[in-house]
């Protein structure tokens, strides 16, 4: 059946840019920098690259099975029993990333903005945000990526492009960094691809394109737009403080944002333009999770009722956004979550895609 609603290219192309942008960006610099040095850049466009695969690999199989989301396909392909399987590893993982990613969000809250409110006030409140949007029509999905998308990205710019003039070339000098193992490049390559592994959403959204051929050209060019933006990121903030001056910051792009000078002074506080926008940014990525998590338990149960799903979403991320006892637990976990991630961007939909063509099924047949 051709659903009710539907969604056009570009809106697609926002969701897959959307969903990369969001909280990693922040200290991604400093993780990366950590790893590989002066070699950065290089390892991040590598690991953008790579990631590049695993888009393709996932838009190839939404045109294989145009009508089917990933819950759907994966039962088609590998069977019910290991298909659910598979299913409710992906429903928990981007439950894990939600719960902890808000946590991030929090910690960077209380430590930029807002130092008196409890750490669980602003977990409740993005959360509570993300729970209240309906998740009947996936055109409204998309309408809120699309509408959030310039008010995220175009104050990054405004950042960005005047910290060019403060970008000092010897930092990032050698382009190879000094001494960079195979081992290093390839970690801090893994980096970019744990930031920037949460497109699979884009797997629930295909069959509500109104054209699915043109899925693999729109999330190209939405995950071009995303990956412009890390790679800028990590590149001119690496040109601006250089690598031992990053990593003693925990959210070097934040700081770069305070360095930003309007002339005429017409605006005195870049950073809490930054800081808006990437709210608009976090809102969009956790909303993301959170419409994988709940539209794939309801397609998995059978069921329309996404209002109790999305309660008890809603406690099972905020109890997760509460296991971390500090920052430096927090981030371990996104690490080793985000680590099981990257197998799912590349490998999984690659071995979907194998599985399917040896055993000759097509969602037009089904």
């Amino acid at each position: 059946m051709k659903h009710s609603d539907s969604i056009s290219s570009i809106q697609f192309a926002s969701i897959v840019t959307g969903t990369m942008v969001g909280i990693s960006l922040l200290g991604l610099p400093r993780f990366v920098v950590q790893e590989v040095g002066n070699a950065a850049p290089i390892a991040s466009l590598f690991g953008i690259l790579c990631s590049l695969v695993g888009v393709v690999v996932v838009t190839m199989l939404g045109k294989k099975f145009p009508k089917q989301t990933i819950i759907s396909y994966n039962k088609i392909v590998l069977g019910k029993f290991l298909g659910n399987f598979f299913n409710i590893i992906l429903i928990v993982f981007f439950l894990l990333l939600m719960g902890l990613e808000t946590r991030q969000f929090a910690e960077v809250m209380v430590g930029a903005l807002l130092p008196s409110t409890p750490i669980q006030v602003s977990i409740f409140l993005i959360i509570f945000l993300c729970s209240v949007i309906s998740f009947q029509n996936v055109s409204s999905f998309a309408f809120i990526h699309f509408f959030y998308l310039p008010l995220s990205i175009i104050p990054l710019f405004l950042v960005l492009i005047p910290s060019f003039r403060d970008i000092e070339i010897y930092h990032l000098l050698p382009i190879f960094g000094h001494n960079v193992s195979i081992n290093d490049f390839l970690n801090g390559s893994l980096r970019i691809g744990q930031a920037i592994s949460n497109f699979l959403v884009i797997a629930m959204i295909i069959p509500y394109m109104k054209n699915p051929n043109k899925s693999v050209k729109s999330g190209v060019w939405g995950f071009l737009l995303g990956g412009l933006i890390v790679f800028s990121l990590i590149t001119i903030t690496l040109g601006v403080f250089g690598e031992v001056t990053i990593l003693e910051m925990f959210w070097p792009a934040l700081v770069l944002g305070r360095m930003v000078q309007v002339p005429g002074e017409v605006l005195a506080r870049i950073d809490a333009i930054l800081i808006i926008s990437w709210i608009f940014a976090v809102f969009t990525s956790l909303l993301s999770y959170f419409f994988f998590s709940v539209r794939g338990i309801a397609e998995m149960l059978n069921t329309e009722k996404h209002r109790v799903i999305k309660i008890i979403g809603f406690l099972a991320v905020f109890c997760i956004a509460l296991i971390p006892q500090n920052i430096y637990e927090m981030y371990d976990y996104i690490l080793k979550i985000t680590t099981v991630g990257v197998l799912l961007i590349i490998p999984y939909p690659l071995l979907i895609l194998m599985i399917a063509k040896l055993r000759k099924k097509k969602g037009d047949t089904i």
